[in-house]
């Protein structure tokens, strides 16, 4: 190429350049993606829009927080909804929600000393001992059971497979603040979650008749113990109670009125945790707080007072969003069946989702997403082809180099698949003493 043919294509980038420079004939940049729920939910602070007739926010005294209509998704209040935390034994929520539609309540598991052995708090299951799966839902509900989470995911077929699970029922939900690493909540490197997050969780699972069932029972007073060692011998048994204060307050108050669940949590790193629900009148509300001091029942009651009586007098300021898909059984290849967060039974099935229907699903939110960048990436586009053109004629300014000769290597099998070992952390809950467990 002359020095004609370089002068023609920097001729030919030049009106690029100047209409980048300028912003001439290119769409505005869009907005910046917003956070799921909608716009108002970003930052740390509180967030609430309250009319004429609110009456004032109460001071809970935790680092993230939110308050929410179960039925309708409207978010009432919030303080930094999307702040990532440790979720502690609040993620035990996922847990069942993952869990219930692939395994059978009634089948019968055998605990391993793998089960019993995770530190932490435990229902108090023993080795080689039998229980249903309703019962180490139960365990995982009611004693926040480690023992029990480990023990489900063994039933389910490994740790791995459950965790893989757990991290597709987070997309199905559009918790995307949430990563999952164990079954318990347990202290684990990058196992977070958000109070927006436990919200859609919460949302998902009182859908759902058995995990509402679980969260929901009191105790347990027949909880099986050791298995006999002598032919004929009666199995011991021994009482579980629910550790949720809203349902079963153990300092002399009277359960909160409407409660419906769901879960406490605590260590070291993620402090205090809490889902809590409670439904009057017809209205349902859910909850969560994470990293507070102080009594739950204190900092959980304030805000669902406050929402019922300020449901009507605040502006929402943000949804829980709905799952991308309806919910999947995987053993009997069917929706499983939901219903209203406020209703007792009874709903309707959902369509069942094919694996084409989630692969199109999935590429129609992979379209979206790129769609709503277009812009960047018609820019980059643009750039790329001016500088290329540039690149090319100066590059003919130069003679042709002598031809090497050719040679090949073989490259040794990619092996760097990294595997994550995430560290536990110390002692969790303190379980129940007087409950069977392997020191």
């Amino acid at each position: 190429m002359s020095n004609g043919g370089i002068r023609g294509a920097l001729l030919a980038a030049t009106p690029l350049a100047i209409a980048l420079s300028l912003g001439v004939g290119l769409a505005p940049p869009a907005m910046a993606v917003e956070p799921v729920g909608g716009p108002q939910l970003t930052g740390t602070g509180i967030v609430v829009d309250p009319g004429p007739t609110a009456t004032p926010l109460p001071d809970v005294g935790a680092t993230t927080w939110l308050i929410a209509d179960l039925e309708t998704g409207a978010i009432l209040a919030a303080r930094g909804p999307h702040v990532q935390r440790p979720p502690a034994s609040t993620f035990k929520t996922l847990t069942a929600l993952t869990l219930i539609p692939r395994l059978e309540a009634d089948d019968i598991y055998t605990t391993t000393y793998d089960d019993i052995a995770i530190e932490g708090s435990r229902v108090g299951l023993v080795e080689d001992g039998e229980y249903t799966i309703a019962e180490l839902f139960l365990g995982l509900f009611l004693q926040s059971g480690n023992d029990a989470a480990m023990a489900l995911a063994n039933a389910n077929g490994g740790m791995d497979r459950t965790i893989a699970q757990m991290n597709e029922e987070l997309q199905r939900l559009q918790a995307y603040d949430t990563v999952a690493k164990n079954t318990s909540g347990l202290p684990a490197q990058g196992q977070v979650s958000s109070a927006y997050d436990l919200a859609l969780i919460a949302r998902e699972g009182l859908k759902d008749p058995q995990f509402r069932q679980y969260a929901t029972t009191i105790s347990v007073p027949d909880y099986p113990g050791y298995m006999p060692t002598e032919p004929g011998e009666v199995r011991g048994t021994f009482t579980i109670a629910n550790q949720n204060p809203l349902l079963n307050p153990i300092d002399g108050r009277a359960p909160y009125e409407g409660a419906i669940g769901l879960k406490t949590g605590w260590t070291t790193e993620a402090g205090k945790t809490f889902i809590g629900a409670a439904q009057r009148d017809g209205i349902s509300l859910v909850v969560t707080l994470m990293n507070f001091s102080g009594p739950t029942y204190d900092a959980a009651a304030p805000l669902l007072d406050w929402g019922f009586a300020n449901i009507d007098a605040v502006a929402p300021v943000g949804t829980l969003v709905d799952p991308v898909r309806p919910r999947f059984d995987e053993a009997s290849a069917a929706p499983v069946p939901t219903v209203a967060p406020d209703a007792g039974g009874g709903g309707g099935e959902l369509p069942e989702v094919t694996p084409a229907a989630a692969q199109e699903s999935s590429a129609l939110q992979t379209a979206a997403a790129v769609g709503s960048n277009g812009w960047a990436w018609g820019l980059l586009a643009a750039m790329g082809v001016g500088v290329l053109l540039v690149i090319l004629g100066l590059r003919s300014l130069r003679p042709p180099p002598p031809r090497p000769r050719r040679t090949y290597t073989a490259r040794p099998p990619n092996t760097g698949a990294d595997a994550d070992t995430g560290d536990r952390g110390a002692f969790v809950q303190s379980g129940n003493p007087t409950n069977p467990t392997r020191s």
